[in-house]
């Protein structure tokens, strides 16, 4: 039997966990004129704040749903319990793997999160399909019972996006537990390993090798790629360009520099992730990597002449 949960609950069973505002990464913080809410406005209890001093979050109040992580443009939120290379190298061990939260620990699950919430991110929903396109179970079960149920609704939202361009997606989100395949480790460590060996997971744990060289975020001088992005770039670079391009397309951000570009290259500073770049021309406008562009808006917010347009926000 699944018991309800109440915030004091969530926080007695996992404390330490936790949700961080790293100020110098928030696109509202770095440019005065980009009025960023999103953290703000999906907080069910108003946890994300802003004030004089800038971004915070009120621990007290805080559910740990991450929500706000899962729509913070250049993570300026986060979670230091997360480790996103483990956990999907946990999750690799097991031909049919189930992902489940902490908040929860009487549920099936062969590797946790803080809360599943974190999945509404379409760039890391994305990561998990591709490296598990054999099957990945979201365990959803209990979720009604939880504080944090108004999750459910972006993760379904989530999923059926990824659908529209991953038509192969085989992420399931299993909401009652009679629906969940779960196959609990009865082999030891070494047995294990040599199984997969032969398995056809060795694929899925070569991509998790090559996303070991992915665990620190991209660095540009300040300006930083956001760590589930640098790690989503590294999956999809062993893909055909079409079916990259594709997905790219669909998650990226996209800018275009209009008529009234002077070439200012203020666009060029605000740019939090190394984004745009300075052409080293004074006559033509400044360069473009949309493979770094996470549609913060602030190129377009700090240009004074409107000489840069957000195509993708």
């Amino acid at each position: 039997m699944i018991l309800p949960l109440t915030n004091k609950t969530i926080k007695a069973i996992s404390p330490e966990m936790t949700v961080l505002a790293q100020p110098s990464r928030c696109v509202r913080q770095r440019c005065s004129h980009n009025v960023c809410t999103k953290c703000m406005d999906i907080c069910p209890t108003d946890a994300v704040f802003w004030d004089e001093m800038g971004i915070g979050i009120n621990q007290d109040s805080c559910t740990q749903c991450l929500a706000c992580l899962a729509v913070c443009p250049t993570a300026a939120l986060i979670s230091p319990e997360i480790s996103l290379v483990q956990l999907l190298s946990e999750l690799a061990k097991h031909p049919l793997p189930v992902l489940g939260c902490h908040g929860k620990q009487n549920t099936k699950a062969h590797a946790r999160l803080p809360c599943l919430g974190l999945l509404a991110h379409s760039e890391l929903m994305v990561i998990c399909a591709l490296i598990f396109s054999e099957g990945l179970q979201l365990n959803l079960s209990a979720c009604e019972d939880c504080p944090n149920k108004h999750i459910i609704p972006t993760i379904d939202k989530t999923h059926s996006f990824i659908n529209t361009f991953i038509t192969d997606n085989a992420l399931q989100l299993i909401k009652k537990e009679i629906d969940l395949d779960f196959q609990a480790p009865s082999i030891n460590r070494r047995q294990l390993f040599s199984m997969l060996r032969e398995h056809t997971t060795r694929k899925t744990a070569t991509i998790i090798g090559r996303l070991q060289d992915s665990s620190e975020q991209q660095s540009y001088g300040e300006k930083q790629v956001p760590i589930i992005r640098t790690m989503l770039l590294k999956i999809l670079s062993s893909h055909p360009e079409e079916y990259r391009q594709t997905i790219i397309n669909q998650l990226f951000g996209n800018i275009a520099f209009t008529s009234e570009c002077t070439q200012s290259e203020r666009c060029v500073g605000v740019c939090p992730t190394g984004a745009i770049q300075s052409s080293g021309n004074d006559n033509a406008p400044s360069s473009f990597n949309r493979e770094l562009c996470v549609a913060c808006n602030s190129c377009q917010a700090f240009c004074r002449s409107g000489g840069v347009l957000c195509l993708q926000t």
